[in-house]
């Protein structure tokens, strides 16, 4: 017989490791952004959006086939 509580933490497990490679890109571009804005004193909403916004796409891209 399956233990059901064993697929369940599977699942969680597959999904934590499958959003990390997107999650940890965008926290990087993020970390990386918010330096150059308080060293610039540019407090600009857009400029930290659009950047991290592209490496999550290219991060998604360039690993969909491991994520698949």
């Amino acid at each position: 017989m399956i233990d059901q509580n064993a697929i369940l933490v599977q699942g969680i497990y597959l999904a934590i490791i499958l959003s990390a490679v997107p999650l940890l890109s965008s926290m990087f571009v993020g970390l990386i952004v918010s330096v150059l804005q308080a060293a610039t004193q540019i407090q600009e909403n857009t400029l930290s959006f659009v950047p991290k916004m592209v490496v999550v796409l290219l991060s998604l891209y360039f690993a969909s086939p491991w994520l698949l």
